[in-house]
């Protein structure tokens, strides 16, 4: 079970995050348009659940979900929100909406790659004037690991060494926001970052799940966990697929996916246990992930969101999953 009024501190920072955050992402027509009323709404009941924290960035829908956030904030003033968004893409006006694989009907804009001091610079004023807010607590650099760039990736890294880092650590010591780190997909460039520099947080996507504990059987989750480095769990259901969705990581699954999916639903169905309650619980039981984030577009998936945190799971469950070696034998459950 997950305790919502339950916060921690983001690695070393005085920074206090809740153990659930709301992605935006789908509010930025992530694969299906999402009006702006059910956009709303979906915010909406995120607060009344008492959910705090609002994962954003300026990749998702072009700047859309942005937009529709920082339209959410302008109706609740002086109502304490944690914001992070991201940085490494500025977005250029566009006459048209560009067509995109991910994003159905975005706003008018090109993202461009930029993870220069200058490029952070300006994709972190354009995000404040999106969200129509004097400031952000985190700012994570977006998609920098070999996932997103596979050619150059050493020069991006030194780049990131020797000019974003910096620049962002500036930020929190002028104490334009409070918290930095990574926003990325793979573990890795996670381990190449902290083998040179600090930072306080990495965002994970989808590699601590049912599906795949690299991150755990990689050591990346112990590393942090040693070096005072906050893991905010994203992707839990990867991309939506433990969840009965068509997609994981952001592609449709192949037959191996479906296949493992269909194990867990058996045990899960043994138990009259929804498998998203497992899936959310289990990524949030390993005591390195600080917070989980997780994407919704209505309110009822808010709702539904909620009522999986607090499902109880059976002892004997996380058992089961072990036998059959559908998690690994050393990932904590809290069971």
């Amino acid at each position: 079970m997950i305790d919502l009024t339950d916060s921690r501190a983001l690695g070393s920072t005085d920074l206090r995050i809740g153990r659930l955050g709301l992605g935006v992402a789908p509010l930025g027509n992530l694969y299906a348009e999402v009006s702006e009323t059910q956009a709303q709404g979906t915010l909406s009941a995120a607060a009344r659940a008492g959910i705090r924290w609002f994962d954003v960035a300026p990749y998702y829908g072009f700047g859309l979900a942005e937009e529709r956030l920082g339209r959410f904030l302008q109706g609740e003033p002086g109502t304490p929100r944690l914001i992070s968004t991201k940085v490494g893409r500025v977005l250029q006006p566009s006459v048209v909406a560009p067509s995109h694989e991910q994003f159905v009907a975005p706003a008018a804009n090109q993202p461009v790659f930029d993870y220069t001091s200058a490029g952070i610079e300006r994709a972190h004023a354009d995000s404040l004037r999106r969200l129509g807010v004097d400031r952000v607590q985190v700012l994570l650099l977006h998609d920098v690991d070999r996932l997103t760039h596979p050619h150059g990736h050493r020069a991006l890294v030194d780049g990131l060494l020797k000019d974003g880092l910096p620049y962002l650590r500036r930020l929190k010591g002028e104490g334009v926001i409070d918290a930095f780190g990574l926003g990325v997909n793979e573990w890795d460039i996670g381990y190449e970052i902290l083998a040179s520099t600090t930072i306080d947080c990495v965002l994970l996507a989808g590699r601590y799940t049912l599906l795949d504990s690299t991150a755990l059987t990689s050591g990346f989750l112990d590393t942090c966990a040693r070096r005072g480095v906050a893991v905010l769990a994203g992707g839990v259901f990867n991309s939506g697929f433990l969840a009965g969705g068509a997609h994981y990581d952001y592609r449709l699954a192949d037959g191996s996916k479906q296949k493992a999916r269909e194990s867990l639903l058996a045990i899960c169905r043994r138990y009259e246990v929804e498998l998203p309650a497992v899936a959310l619980q289990f990524t949030a039981a390993h005591p390195a992930i600080t917070s989980v984030v997780v994407g919704a577009r209505s309110a009822k998936e808010v709702e539904a969101l909620v009522h999986w945190s607090r499902t109880d799971i059976p002892a004997q469950l996380w058992s089961d999953l072990r036998q059959a070696k559908l998690i690994p034998a050393e990932a904590p459950t809290g069971a």
